[in-house]
């Protein structure tokens, strides 16, 4: 197989729908700024498409047709089978590798890595609160205004009360 990168209108590839890959506001911003300071970059990281669809470079398709681009330099793989193309579309995005830190900090400037995308110290994602779902308890009316009343204490002292009555449940059931 003789793999060539040519150039073809941007208008004649599309990204694939069925793409497993998002981003963000914020990494869409970066794509776009790496992809305006340094475009030579595109001519070796070519779009690989097969049938007018994009098998590896969504993202970048979709940054570059933002950004106004009207060709798009591009490997065409339309000889590949189904499973090739959707193979190289998950290890193309696959990152095998680790950073160095040591060497990253001593070699290279970090505003520099920071301008080119790579998140040094990223924040910790905020950690999703345990969802919970309710379930209605009756009470008969003798004890609803003394059963109300111990909820509130227990809701205004952030205790589980969930615990509270599965422990009640399993020790009454056993």
């Amino acid at each position: 197989m003789n793999i060539q990168s040519k150039k073809i209108p941007i208008s004649q590839i599309q990204v694939d729908p069925k793409n497993p890959r998002v981003l963000n506001k914020t990494k869409f911003k970066k794509l776009k700024s790496s992809i305006e300071n340094f475009p030579e970059m595109l001519e070796v990281r070519p779009i690989v498409v097969a049938d007018g669809i994009v098998v590896g470079g969504n993202m970048r398709l979709l940054a570059m047709k933002d950004l106004g681009f009207r060709e798009v330099t591009a490997i065409d793989v339309t000889d590949w089978t189904q499973g090739q193309r959707d193979e190289f579309m998950i290890k193309d995005n696959l990152n095998f590798g680790d950073w160095d830190y040591d060497i990253l900090a001593n070699e290279w400037e970090g505003t520099d890595l920071e301008d080119w995308g790579l998140d040094l110290w990223q924040e910790e994602e905020p950690k999703e609160e345990p969802k919970q779902r309710g379930i209605k308890i009756e009470f008969n009316e003798d004890d609803y205004d003394t059963a109300n009343e111990l909820i509130n204490v227990l809701k205004n002292s952030d205790t589980y009360i969930g615990g509270i009555v599965l422990d009640a449940l399993r020790t009454q059931f056993k």
